[in-house]
């Protein structure tokens, strides 16, 4: 465990602990359906204590906030050991999709909105989706001098869940889990796999799902997958649930206990992942949480999304994102308490199901309407992240900012060149990758694309996204601020920009938009 997470984590842990507040296990069946959230409760919110100022610090206050939120062990309902000094890689909090935490984090963003004056309509809807709920996961793996190896473990959600009691094997390289590799395997009937895999942009890892089907398929019992992020972090992993419950119980591991575990190659080894996963309904859910600042016309919309939920400490993954959002809704309801009444409705839309691909932004828009929709704005992972390198194995700041970024922009004759223009300095002096909206962009956004709405945002990651050291001081505000200030130059400039002129001149990303992933809006939405 590194040195920085011991300091910034194992406090909270600690008081979680004495509060009593972590252990959290799995809920019921049951057939009905999600609760449903409160529209505009009759008892105000308070309005924030952070002045609205420069978009860089209002929105890094903001994103604090979220953060403490995310870290408060008050909240936190997964802590599933007593056993800290060892075993804190079972207690690490985060807003994961269905988790008790992970729909704090859509009560506290639903009540920054309302907080909002002239933000109304706040409402969280529920949908319902399948829940995975860890009970317990670890490994040990025997070594010569007779000391078992129980390295820091997380389980990859959805691959497959053991037996209470776990499963044992041999343990078996599978190198990088290419072809070649999975060909000199050899059989792995009632075996445990090992392979390594590198940390790519979004998390996604480069041909895992390949390698564990392949093991699944030929006998293997279960999978270790040592993945390629920063010094020995745990890094999670993202998972379709589209594709369902995998028959592999597999954990992810950190780089240089991967290499221990090669070492081992041979040996026996015990690995458990017992969960369950809790079936679409009252215990398997998320939320969207909607907020509306009322136009001129009422008919058409501008869409600003952020997802809420995430593995761990998401704190430039997900605390950017979300800082920023609250800010352009203050900045935009500012004005219009200034100037009076926008062209057309703004909707400000926090949404859930991130890391297991529940894309609750395709539903808000099937909610909207697609063809109500001027445009979508996403604020994505990484908006601000700091560059890393590894120097000897550990990660050093570059003094610049991170390079797997990318600002994505429908081919759009009217919104290409108006996002470049509002985003030519942070192109610049950020380095910031620029393409198109559809299928080079690996996050949430491609379903508006798909759904032929035009869509910009950036999406991205730095080297620590997805681990528990991903904190609040893993961004900067240098970047954070000309990067929100753009976000605002394009929304105000859509302002100017009539809805269906907006529209006719997507006619190219349409062509190319393929066909929308197929989520629908899960029930009525109270419009303004």
């Amino acid at each position: 465990m590194s040195v920085l997470l011991q300091r910034l984590l194992i406090p909270t842990l600690l008081s979680c602990l004495l509060l009593s507040a972590c252990v959290g296990g799995s809920g019921g069946d049951d057939d009905s359906t999600p609760p449903v959230g409160p529209t505009d409760p009759t008892d105000p919110t308070p309005p924030t204590s952070i002045p609205l100022g420069e978009a860089g610090e209002t929105s890094y206050a903001h994103m604090l906030e979220y953060l403490d939120v995310v870290l408060d062990p008050a909240n936190f309902d997964e802590c599933l050991t007593t056993d800290l000094e060892t075993e804190w890689y079972k207690c690490i909090p985060g807003p994961r999709t269905g988790s008790g935490l992970g729909h704090v984090v859509h009560d506290w963003a639903a009540n920054q909105l309302r907080a909002i004056d002239g933000i109304v309509n706040v409402q969280q809807q529920p949908f319902a989706f399948p829940v995975f709920k860890p009970v317990d996961y670890s490994l040990s793996v025997s070594t010569p001098d007779g000391e078992p190896f129980r390295p820091a473990v997380f389980p990859w959600y959805f691959q497959g869940i053991s037996p209470p009691e776990g499963v044992t094997g041999e343990l078996v390289d599978l190198g990088g889990g290419s072809l070649l590799d999975r060909l000199r395997a050899g059989d792995l009937s009632g075996k445990i796999v090992i392979f390594t895999a590198t940390q790519a942009l979004n998390a996604q890892t480069v041909g895992a799902q390949r390698a564990l089907d392949f093991a699944a398929e030929n006998g293997a019992v279960g999978a270790i997958v040592a993945i390629e992020g920063p010094a020995n972090e745990l890094v999670a992993q993202n998972y379709n649930t589209i594709e369902g419950l995998r028959p592999l119980p597999t954990v992810v591991v950190g780089e240089f206990d991967g290499d221990r575990l090669v070492e081992l190659v041979g040996q026996p080894a015990h690995l458990l992942v017992d969960a369950s996963v809790q079936p679409p309904g009252p215990t398997g859910f998320s939320y969207n949480s909607y907020g509306f600042l009322p136009g001129i016309d009422r008919d058409n919309y501008l869409v600003i999304g952020t997802p809420v939920n995430g593995w761990f400490t998401v704190g430039s993954e997900r605390g950017p994102g979300v800082g920023g959002l609250i800010y352009l809704a203050r900045y935009l309801a500012d004005r219009v308490a200034r100037d009076g009444p926008l062209p057309y409705t703004v909707v400000f839309a926090f949404t859930g199901g991130h890391e297991v691909f529940g894309f609750g932004q395709e539903r808000v828009l099937q909610c909207l309407g697609p063809e109500n929709v001027a445009a979508y704005i996403h604020l994505g992972a990484g908006l601000a992240s700091k560059g890393y390198i590894e120097v000897a194995g550990q990660p050093t700041e570059t003094g610049l900012a991170a390079t797997q970024r990318a600002l994505f922009i429908s081919e759009n004759l009217i919104l290409e060149p108006t996002v470049l223009a509002a985003f030519a300095d942070v192109v610049a002096t950020q380095v910031l990758t620029v393409s198109a909206a559809g299928s080079l962009n690996p996050g949430e956004a491609r379903a508006a694309y798909a759904l032929q709405i035009p869509t910009m945002g950036i999406s991205g990651a730095g080297l620590f996204h997805h681990s528990p050291s991903d904190t609040a001081d893993k961004i900067s505000v240098d970047y954070l601020g000309p990067v929100i200030e753009s976000y605002r130059s394009v929304i105000e400039s859509l302002m100017d920009t009539e809805p269906d002129t907006l529209r006719a001149a997507n006619a190219l990303a349409n062509a190319l938009a393929g066909d929308p992933i197929g989520f629908q809006c899960p029930g009525p939405v109270q419009v303004p």
